[in-house]
């Protein structure tokens, strides 16, 4: 027998041979994708579909506040169209405050019993955030970084909160 004719009817046969096999697995793929469950929402899906979301503009500053159907309060700090800081907790209560800060805002959430919120900068300086709508916000001057972030309590009472880190 001739050994080129053999060889070439090896080739064949195994070029025959892996189509059959792809066939099969592509057969085999459609026939468990028709007898698949159908798609369902995700729990991620399904939390973002019952969102609630409202904005709270300080100029053209805003703070953006989500509400997730689990509870969780979720707000975004913006400096113009750009995100300065952002964060989540759980639960805002009346004498609470939730805030994120970077080197150009600090903003976020407050309680109904916070009457005010102190920004303490490098060199000495100060700024009062403005509150409204249960959200605030200061914008931090060009040279200057945030020392601390102070919550101002209806009945006086304060506390100073800490920043520390890179801003």
């Amino acid at each position: 027998m001739n050994p080129g004719g053999m060889r070439r009817s090896r080739s064949r046969f195994l070029a025959v041979g892996a189509l059959a096999v792809g066939a099969a697995a592509g057969f085999a793929a459609i026939v468990a994708a028709l007898g698949a469950p159908s798609p369902t929402i995700s729990q991620a899906k399904a939390d973002d579909a019952t969102t609630t979301y409202h904005s709270v503009s300080f100029g053209h500053n805003r703070v953006a506040v989500e509400k997730k159907s689990s509870g969780l309060l979720c707000f975004t700090v913006k400096k113009g169209s750009s995100t300065v800081g952002r964060s989540c907790a759980r639960h805002v209560y009346p004498d609470q405050i939730e805030y994120a800060s970077s080197r150009y805002a600090v903003g976020g959430l407050a309680g109904a019993s916070v009457h005010a919120v102190i920004v303490r900068l490098t060199k000495k300086g100060t700024v009062w955030a403005t509150i409204q709508d249960g959200a605030f916000y200061a914008a931090i001057p060009k040279g200057y970084n945030v020392r601390a972030v102070v919550k101002v309590l209806s009945n006086g009472s304060r506390t100073s909160f800490t920043v520390t880190g890179p801003r």
